[in-house]
């Protein structure tokens, strides 16, 4: 039997200009209370006397008067002892290119800045935080996301938790574009018989009922589809067990739109009839 908790404990933390603010607004949205840059020193006061009964998200980074990874780190080890509360680490990262343009376009000073350089600055930030990515119980890199795709894969990954039983995000994808990140696994769909080729699908996609067809009666997509379901079948309990909450399975193919996109939607079927927590995102659409 799954536990219950009277309320729920968010720390936000991760590289300066990653995401954080988003994120507090998203839970905000949701009737967390919103505490930022509060002193780790204060943090106990604030639990067990002021916020009684409620959920709160805490932004916390090197701004912070206090700061120290392993101060934050022993008070996170502490609290999960605390019965009635769940306490979730979310760490947010992005690319140091990425995390350059952002500040460029911003003009804002990086909080390490000063005499030394950003890019000396970024690289510091990141040695100091590592010790609390290495623990975070949900880590999200930030670098191709929008502010709405942010809230998106947060808003999933907590409010998903709990639901049912591990929270899984299914997402097609082209492999011209790259590949996503915060991805567990991924299946190559390019084996199968591009529609591209058909002249009356090309201009269709993998949620239209003629390349569905065409994509699942060629002779390979059967038995691939009953191979990874089996593989997942076998998976997911284990990574239950291990206590992980959530699962982001990548399906690809060369342009994104027919192929993965229909093994993405007939996987999501399969694993919603299994009793999970599902989402399905078609990213090249």
């Amino acid at each position: 039997m799954s536990k219950t908790f009277d309320r729920h404990l968010i720390i936000i933390t991760g590289s300066s200009g990653a995401g954080r603010t988003t994120a507090l607004n998203a839970l905000e949205d949701r009737g967390f209370e919103i505490i930022d840059n509060i002193p780790i020193s204060m943090i106990d006061n604030l639990l067990l006397e002021q916020v009684k009964n409620k959920s709160v998200a805490l932004g916390i980074d090197i701004r912070t008067r206090d700061f120290s990874s392993q101060l934050l780190s022993l008070k996170v080890n502490r609290y999960e002892t605390l019965k009635g509360i769940k306490v979730s680490l979310i760490f947010l990262e992005c690319g140091h290119n990425k995390l350059l343009v952002r500040y460029n376009e911003t003009r804002r000073r990086h909080p390490l800045s000063g005499v030394k350089s950003l890019t000396q600055a970024l690289r510091e930030e990141k040695a100091l935080l590592e010790p609390l990515k290495s623990i975070a119980e949900v880590v999200i890199d930030t670098t191709d996301y929008s502010p709405n795709d942010l809230r998106e894969e947060l808003l999933r990954r907590v409010m998903g938790n709990g639901l049912k039983r591990l929270t899984i995000l299914v997402q097609s994808f082209s492999y011209k574009n790259g590949l996503p990140r915060n991805l567990d696994m991924v299946f190559d769909c390019r084996f199968l018989k591009n529609p591209h080729w058909q002249e009356k699908l090309r201009d269709l996609d993998g949620n239209s009922d003629l390349v569905k067809d065409y994509v699942v009666a060629l002779p390979a997509f059967d038995e691939f589809l009953h191979k990874a379901i089996s593989i997942l079948e076998f998976l997911i309990p284990l990574y239950e067990k291990e206590g992980k909450t959530d699962f982001s399975l990548g399906l690809g193919c060369t342009g994104g739109k027919h192929r993965s996109v229909v093994v993405a939607n007939e996987l999501t079927k399969v694993l919603q009839i299994m009793d999970n927590t599902v989402f399905v995102n078609h990213r090249d659409l």
